[in-house]
């Protein structure tokens, strides 16, 4: 089985990658509908689809439907006052940079979500395959393009944008969470509702987060030049995200 050290460090740092995405800026700029498009679907599958589903498949875990709405409830409002502060507060100025750092938000909160799953898929042995493999490099390298994309629209340099993808990094510390919870409660009842609750709040937050991102940002940009192509980049984007997903979980 593999170290969970060496999963952690290569799962949160693969996002970094996406910095090359830089030496296609014209590429990128110039399809503006195929690109704002096919992230939008991404968003639209991990924040929405993706995040929402943990959430509902937790709520009977808890066996108390009160902590579990809670729960679920705190995160949900947590995520939206995140996304209203960065894409609607008086503390950025600048929609460009606004979108930028809303999604550097969503791509540290997904970040978080997914180093959890590691830690705690960990606990019960991780199966490591080429296909799984090559499907996450795949959906954590397009993660990182969900802030590098909004950062070159916003005329980022590349020495600016490079530290904001460090925010993916946060995976690493989460993933040893489950793992620290289990050493220190075991299989009681509060280690068992930290180890559902942690994740269910990440994953609701994750999911208000993404919808404001997706509506208030990603559709926006991606039909703003009244065209039609965004719809079916929008699609794209969905399926293939989905499919990465098919393979790893």
């Amino acid at each position: 089985m593999p170290d969970l050290a060496l999963l952690a460090i290569v799962f949160g740092a693969i996002p970094l990658a996406a910095i090359l995405v830089y030496n296609l800026r014209s590429l990128v700029l110039n399809r503006r509908e195929a690109t704002w498009g096919f992230l939008a679907g991404v968003v639209a599958f991990l924040g929405l689809s993706h995040a929402m589903a943990a959430v509902l498949a937790n709520h009977p875990l808890f066996g108390d439907a009160w902590a579990a709405t809670a729960v679920s409830l705190l995160g949900l409002l947590t995520g939206a006052g995140i996304a209203w502060l960065l894409l609607e507060g008086p503390f950025i100025k600048g929609v460009p940079n606004r979108i930028v750092w809303a999604a550097v938000a969503f791509v540290g909160v997904h970040s978080l979500g997914d180093g959890l799953v590691l830690g705690r898929s960990f606990i019960g042995g991780v199966p490591v395959d080429p296909v799984s493999v090559a499907a996450t490099i795949a959906h954590r390298f397009v993660e990182g393009c969900l802030i590098i994309v909004p950062a070159l629209w916003a005329s980022w340099k590349p020495k600016l944008a490079l530290p904001a993808l460090f925010v993916s990094l946060v995976a690493i510390p989460a993933a040893y969470l489950p793992g620290s919870i289990y050493a220190a409660y075991g299989p009681s009842s509060l280690g068992i509702t930290l180890q559902i609750g942690i994740p269910t709040f990440v994953a609701a937050m994750e999911s208000t987060l993404g919808l404001f991102l997706l509506v208030r940002a990603l559709l926006p940009m991606a039909a703003a030049d009244h065209g039609r192509r965004w719809l079916v980049w929008t699609a794209v984007g969905y399926i293939a995200i989905s499919l990465t997903h098919f393979f790893v979980e």
